[in-house]
């Protein structure tokens, strides 16, 4: 009858009631655990409605421990935690109530905008994807595309923002998600047509002026920036925008912002301090610029931290090579994968670039497909997926480039896969970019990535990690030595003919004289690579690391 009672008087919003009856009925030695553990989750509800988040998660928290399976307590004491600005404690809640309830569609809401909240942009999405996978929800896909986005993944979402668009072509959330993929992939040609009479949030009229300006449109832009709050994309743009006599108060106006402590996304305050970096580097003002890339790392190692655990069951798991059991696809002709591996920085994009003005190659930028593979089956070990998921990825070499006889996935990070790669693709080869690795490193430290990269942001484990890359590719080269070629970024620039003639004919091809005019190849590049491929061949990066000589002790390279 007390069970009942408080349950009666939740409903009816006699909070306090239902909290006294629901303490009689956990005091109950001989209750049931089922029931007492209940009548704690729902004291937990009546707190929360009060407001009462402390006495919320000490209700929820003693549920859950006389009841571990309890999934209406675990999404309460996230909600508790939550409220009490405990993000990640509350999303690791939410993660329990979704792992005991999979088709609760409001725990994978509340998760999704949690690990948003908290810059976790991968999980972000997936948890965004399972919402709308229950029921069609324009804040679930909004949430979806950005989390990609973010997470420097919009060629997945290319597609599907323009059909989305196409289906509602006068619809503000369709326009805006579009311009926001579009701007990422640098495309700010469509995405400025999108621009007109588009307004809303800041966050909206930001973007807007960041295609305008990105397309040429300066004018316009500044417009835009004038009405907008002061925030740091808005010291970005207004650099981005500022001439000769302008640019020195609009850097000490940029400083002085981010002198203070500031609520802007760590990303946005990194990408400030990135752009003022690359200013000092242009004056010459190296130990300036150093100290402007410290700064933007510092930032983002809080929304990307680095797992040394779970660094170390990845390598665990590489060397075991699960993935032998499994059949290597042999799809029936057409052209064969080439994956073009190494650290970022190293040289990737402008070997494709060279590649892909030859006929016999098509360079098809950085694929997620087999990132996305390798990184399921480590979760989950499932076979079949990945059988699959490799026929498919055949078959998209034929789509890709139906006329070509290699088809290249430049995707850096596949080193880590690139022996599973080779086993279960028996015709394809790795080439495998190295550069001077202080360049490197440097190169990589003063760089601001799409997408996620935990290694990056703290000296030292960007060294360990580059040490681990090369043991770990070294690994994969005593098992593979036909199928993996070595190219080093320096012999590129010192003499592209002859080391691209020397790859060239690793794969069976003739030179083509087409290598050598790679700047005036018209793909549209989307990496950090992009302003060093647009040009002829230039050595002013080879030593590059001396300007910040003396800074660099903790690389331990």
């Amino acid at each position: 009858m007390s069970m009942r009672n408080a349950i009666l008087d939740l409903q009816k919003g006699r909070y306090r009631e239902a909290i006294g009856a629901f303490q009689m009925v956990f005091g109950n030695d001989v209750a049931p655990v089922t029931m007492r553990s209940d009548a704690l989750s729902n004291a937990a509800v009546c707190h929360l409605r009060l407001r009462e988040w402390e006495s919320a998660e000490a209700c929820a928290r003693a549920a859950v421990e006389i009841d571990p399976s309890h999934v209406d307590a675990w999404f309460n004491l996230g909600g508790s935690l939550k409220e009490q600005g405990r993000a990640l404690d509350a999303l690791h809640a939410f993660r329990k109530t979704c792992e005991l309830r999979p088709d609760r569609a409001d725990a994978w809401r509340y998760r999704a905008a949690t690990a948003q909240g908290l810059f976790l942009w991968e999980e972000a999405a997936d948890a965004w994807s399972l919402t709308l996978a229950k029921g069609w929800d324009p804040r679930a896909f909004k949430g979806r595309v950005e989390g990609l986005v973010r997470g420097g993944k919009s060629p997945l979402v290319d597609a599907e923002t323009a059909l989305f668009l196409a289906k509602n072509p006068e619809n503000d959330l369709a326009r805006y998600l579009r311009i926001l993929v579009l701007a990422d992939l640098q495309r700010f040609d469509e995405a400025v047509v999108l621009t007109d009479n588009l307004r809303g949030s800041p966050q909206i009229d930001l973007l807007v002026a960041w295609t305008l300006a990105n397309a040429g449109h300066s004018a316009e832009a500044r417009v835009r920036l004038a009405k907008l709050p002061q925030c740091a994309r808005t010291h970005r743009l207004r650099l981005m925008l500022g001439d000769g006599e302008d640019l020195p108060g609009l850097a000490a106006g940029a400083r002085r912002y981010l002198s203070m402590p500031r609520d802007d996304h760590p990303e946005d305050l990194a990408d400030l301090h990135f752009h003022l970096g690359r200013m000092a580097d242009q004056e010459k003002a190296y130990p300036a610029a150093w100290d402007h890339y410290s700064a933007a790392h510092r930032l983002l190692v809080q929304a990307q931290p680095f797992s040394e655990e779970g660094h170390r069951q990845l390598d665990v798991w590489l060397r075991l090579r699960s993935w032998e059991s499994i059949e290597p696809a042999q799809p029936d002709g057409g052209p064969q994968w080439v994956f073009i591996v190494g650290m970022p920085r190293s040289g990737t994009t402008l070997l494709e670039q060279i590649l892909d003005m030859h006929p016999a190659f098509h360079g098809a930028g950085e694929r997620h497909e087999m990132q996305a593979m390798a990184q399921r089956f480590f979760v989950d070990g499932e076979v079949k997926a990945m059988a699959n998921a490799c026929i498919s990825f055949a078959q998209k070499a034929r789509d890709l480039a139906p006329d070509a006889a290699w088809c290249i996935d430049k995707m850096p990070h596949n080193f880590q896969f690139a022996g599973m790669l080779l086993h279960l693709f028996p015709r394809a080869h790795v080439i495998w970019c190295r550069r001077d690795p202080l360049d490197n490193c440097v190169s990589i430290w003063r760089q601001h990535f799409r997408g996620i990269h935990p290694y990056a942001h703290d000296l030292a484990t960007l060294g360990r990690y580059y040490r681990w890359h090369e043991e770990i590719m070294g690994l994969w080269r005593s098992r593979y030595a036909a199928r993996i070629r070595e190219v080093h970024y320096e012999a590129v620039v010192n003499d592209l003919p002859g080391t691209v003639e020397d790859i060239l004919h690793w794969f069976g091809e003739k030179w083509d004289s087409a290598c050598e005019r790679f700047h005036e190849n018209p793909r549209r590049i989307i990496t950090a690579s992009k302003g060093q491929v647009d040009k002829p061949i230039y050595r002013d990066a080879v030593g590059s690391w001396r300007r910040y000589k003396g800074l660099l002790d903790s690389l331990w390279l």
